[in-house]
């Protein structure tokens, strides 16, 4: 059974400001530390934050009485076992999850990779790209992960995982043989210190636009989440061994990013720089060059450059790595076509954001035939920033038939939600002939467009991509939005791609 003394965390924690402790040197640990306390087992380190619904404390007791031997906290608790009092619980709880999982991203090549939108499409190119450039790279995504070469669809609704589970992901990365390890670097998870004991060898930043705002209070704090990146960006024993620059890669045009590559510069990393031309021409760390990718659009010819940005910045054979990401069909529910005798074309994206809408909406209308129309299931989360539900409507405007649906209405009143998006869609005149219709049933949403869809026109359905369920009322319903098309086009008399 795998153990590690105590008095050894402590001493750990002591640059992370331990205020107090009263451990002995006898105490063992014998399982991961958790801030769940029904996660908790025999030997383990139960971590009390404090959360924006309840105190970690609260649940003190059931943790001790699942088997807790010691305690994480900001402040001074009465606790029947030992007690070490932080500044910041959620820091000191990654790093103790980095301690108890020997420190595996020191083993690796970590990439961070964050934005607001392209995050999982760049992270799954940059794993495709380093593995064919001779680093067999691991992957952490919202959508799937990749461990030892073996590819595996990632928890319904996951942005970056806690820290635990991250970091044991990276230990079983290291012992699977991977030499690197892409984390889609969430602005949760930064905010959340889940990637807080991460040595990051280089990072990339895909866009910035306004989102999120539900949980970071304005735009000042979600762009700070963003920028702890590069302050997370000082290299590990792995990469300072291969002598490896400390590489931040960015948009070559895009303004809302050059924060970010003016933090990187003043740090003293190496800014290396990307773009997108067209769906073919792309900038590749500064030198252009053609792609022609197995994945449709410029945005997803953008990501692609991102990825192999890093690659070139780090000095790696481009042209394996190139004709890896040009064959990468992407991941689950992003720009994923599916495929089959219709005589036109169906689209499954995560587009769920103003900007990856109107970015996914571009992709579609240049797949449309000469006189083909742009069809449209869209909607947007409820309990999330409101101001997500405008910018969905004002790029729905660019459609020309569109059904809302429900995306994840939780606990709030779907035609709240449909609402605002229909006002903002009128708002922002409507393309000449368009029409919107609210049909909350998802799947009755996208039977009336593929039914709507003739031939040349590209059916878009967006905002639920790769997820596997729909939140409603407290209750997780299963769904899975590529069969949901397959189903409507079988019942339509149309046959699956051979």
């Amino acid at each position: 059974m795998k153990s590690r003394s105590l008095r050894d965390l402590t001493a750990r924690l002591q640059e992370l400001h331990l205020l107090d402790s009263s451990v002995s040197p006898e105490i063992t640990i014998t399982s991961a530390p958790t801030h769940d306390s029904r996660l908790v087992k025999a030997g383990g380190i139960f971590a009390a934050i404090p959360g924006r619904i309840a105190d970690g404390a609260t649940f003190l007791t059931h943790a001790v009485e699942r088997g807790a031997v010691a305690v994480l906290c900001e402040q001074q608790v009465a606790s029947s076992v030992p007690l070490i009092v932080v500044r910041d619980a959620r820091a000191a709880l990654a790093a103790a999850a980095a301690w108890w999982e020997g420190d595996p991203a020191e083993e690796l090549l970590a990439i961070g990779v964050t934005g607001t939108d392209g995050k999982t499409t760049t992270s799954t190119f940059l794993s495709t790209a380093l593995t064919a450039a001779g680093l067999r790279t691991g992957l952490i995504s919202t959508a799937i992960s990749r461990v030892g070469g073996v590819q595996r669809a990632a928890a319904a609704h996951q942005t970056t995982p806690e820290a635990p589970a991250l970091q044991h992901a990276l230990r079983e990365m290291v012992e699977a043989g991977d030499e690197a390890a892409v984390v889609e670097s969430t602005s949760h998870g930064l905010q959340l210190e889940r990637v807080g004991a991460i040595n990051f060898a280089s990072a990339i930043y895909t866009t910035f636009s306004p989102d999120h705002l539900d949980f970071h209070k304005d735009l000042v704090e979600y762009r700070a989440a963003k920028a702890k990146l590069v302050a997370r960006t000082v290299g590990s024993a792995a990469s300072r061994a291969r002598q490896l620059p400390r590489v931040v890669v960015v948009h070559a045009t895009d303004p809302a990013v050059q924060p970010f590559a003016d933090a990187a510069e003043a740090a003293g990393l190496h800014v290396a720089r990307f773009d997108a031309y067209s769906e073919r021409e792309v900038l590749i760390n500064g030198v252009k060059s053609e792609l022609h990718l197995s994945m449709p659009g410029r945005i997803n010819a953008a990501n692609a450059a991102a990825a192999l940005t890093l690659v070139a910045a780090w000095g790696l054979p481009l042209a394996p790595a190139i004709a890896a990401v040009e064959a990468e069909a992407g991941p689950p529910g992003r720009s994923q076509l599916i495929e089959g005798t219709q005589p036109f074309r169906v689209i499954v994206d995560f587009a769920h954001t103003g900007p990856s809408l109107t970015a996914s909406l571009a992709v579609a209308r240049e797949l449309c035939g000469p006189t083909g129309r742009l069809l449209l299931v869209t909607g947007a989360a409820g309990e999330r920033d409101p101001g997500r539900r405008s910018a969905v409507g004002e790029a729905a405007a660019r459609a020309d038939l569109v059904w809302i649906a429900d995306e994840d209405p939780r606990g709030e009143d779907p035609n709240h939600i449909a609402g605002a998006i229909q006002a903002a869609y009128l708002a922002a005149s409507p393309r000449a002939g368009s029409s919107l219709v609210i049909l909350h049933d998802r799947a009755a949403a996208i039977h009336a467009a593929i039914g709507a869809a003739k031939p040349g026109d590209v059916v878009l359905l967006a905002g639920k991509g790769h997820e596997q369920t729909i939140e409603r009322q407290g209750v997780n319903e299963a769904w899975d939005e590529a069969t949901a098309a397959r189903r409507v086009l079988a019942s339509l008399g149309y046959s699956p791609k051979l």
